[in-house]
């Protein structure tokens, strides 16, 4: 009799301790799941929080130019087959020169070599080049074809006349006004007879 009650008694504590234990999980099980909600949703917040292209914004003023550039900017400009066309502008030197009446002095004077007229135009070549750079469309794009330089020297020495055959890209670029100011100041020695030169400039 003793022992059945003793195993009763045994029997009665571990089931208390089994309904304890079953108490103190439910009582912590709540928050746990809470925490892994919570961390989703927070999850979800700063998602939601970073717009698109933030970063591609923020590159201009990092570049140092002072603004946001375009997303297109930083590649090659995409050139037509109009575009590497090659149009000449400017004056038509085809036309004969005007002839003065007194040439007594012209007759005593030869016409000018090639390397006096290479001397003269090579001191302004850095310019021409400068020219050529600033009409291109930017630094990376490759613009095929040349440029070619024709222009008339009077028997006085000064420039008359100035013509330059580009592709149309150049040409929209202002790239005939800016030769036709550099060549227009170069001064040659006096010759016997007006000269036609041309000058071409590969592009690459």
């Amino acid at each position: 009799m003793k022992g059945f009650l003793l195993g009763l008694l045994v029997a009665g504590l571990a089931f208390g301790g089994y309904l304890a234990w079953q108490h103190m999980q439910s009582a912590t099980s709540p928050a746990a799941a809470k925490a892994p909600d919570a961390g989703a949703a927070t999850a979800g917040k700063r998602t939601r929080r970073r717009p698109r292209g933030a970063r591609r914004v923020a590159r201009g003023p990092a570049a140092g130019d002072g603004f946001v550039a375009p997303e297109s900017e930083a590649e090659p400009a995409r050139l037509s087959a109009a575009d590497l066309r090659s149009v000449a502008m400017g004056d038509d030197l085809s036309t004969p020169d005007v002839l003065r009446l007194d040439m007594s002095n012209d007759q005593e004077l030869a016409e000018l070599s090639q390397d006096q007229i290479d001397e003269r135009f090579r001191s302004q070549e850095g310019a021409i080049l400068e020219c050529i750079a600033r009409a291109r469309p930017d630094l990376e794009t490759y613009v095929p074809g040349r440029v070619t330089i024709k222009f008339r020297i009077q028997r006085a020495g000064t420039v008359r006349g100035v013509r330059v055959e580009a592709p149309v890209v150049l040409q929209r670029n202002g790239l005939f006004g800016c030769i036709k100011g550099v060549v227009g100041r170069l001064r040659f020695p006096s010759a016997g007879t007006s000269q036609i030169v041309t000058y071409p400039f590969t592009l690459s």
